[in-house]
């Protein structure tokens, strides 16, 4: 299984199919090199472990005109860096025990400027990948990461797209369509690659311009998120009794 929780080679694999490949974020193996390059291109970037889950262990830096914002997930205190140096220092005290990742970060926020991203659920239903259901996850108030486990707080789709990102309703149909099209394609390139697996829940966040961002898949998506959620949780427990 330790294959497939590679998020670097697991965004890999998602890539090779040419519509999902620009819906990836960039990533690099964590280096002094990388995390240089990374922070020249990008004004916010995301520090990870490449074989976790639940959000253990991010952190979120931000690139300021006097040096680095490091906010790490797991401390609720922002620290600031004035050099690389320093920086990779101070990462070196923050991260867990395993290989990190440095990954490009997307301005994915609500209109009262909380960071969000919306989980989709696919199972295989006789042979053929369906839409369980989505929903949203937002961050708590100085979050960096989405999940309940880092403090973040569920809502439904379709009250995410119209009370926090402020889309009308025919708005928030396209994007749903969007988000099924994209989920689906990504789907069924990775189930390719591991045919065993007959769930995924993929990670996708929406920046200023609206473009979606897959962020990782999950081979074994948990269903805390959906318990909000009544309908979207009896749905995808109802579809667990027909998949294979």
């Amino acid at each position: 299984m330790q294959k497939e929780i590679s998020k670097i080679g697991n965004a890999q694999i998602l890539s090779s199919n040419y519509y999902v490949s620009s819906h990836i974020p960039e990533y690099h193996p964590l280096t002094k090199s990388s995390l240089q390059s990374m922070l020249n291109k990008y004004p916010t970037i995301y520090v990870k472990p490449n074989n976790s889950c639940q959000g253990k262990g991010v952190i979120r830096i931000e690139r300021k005109s006097n040096g680095y914002l490091v906010k790490p997930r797991d401390r609720n205190k922002t620290l600031h860096k004035n050099t690389i140096e320093s920086l990779m220092r101070c990462i070196r005290r923050e991260k867990m025990n395993r290989p990190y990742l440095v990954q490009q970060g997307i301005a994915s926020y609500t209109k009262n400027g909380r960071l969000f991203d919306i989980r989709t659920h696919l199972l295989r239903i006789h042979g053929e990948w369906e839409m369980g259901a989505i929903i949203g996850r937002v961050a708590s108030k100085r979050g960096v990461a989405t999940n309940a486990y880092s403090g973040g707080t569920p809502v439904p789709i379709r009250p995410l797209l119209k009370d926090h990102l402020g889309l009308s309703e025919e708005e928030s149909e396209g994007y749903i369509a969007q988000l099924t099209t994209l989920s689906l394609e990504a789907t069924q390139t990775f189930s390719k690659e591991f045919p065993k697996w007959t769930e995924f829940g993929l990670d996708i966040g929406v920046d200023e311009k609206g473009h979606l961002w897959i962020y990782e898949i999950n081979i074994k998506p948990g269903m805390l998120v959906f318990r909000k959620d009544q309908p979207s949780y009896q749905r995808i427990m109802k579809m667990k009794k027909m998949k294979g």
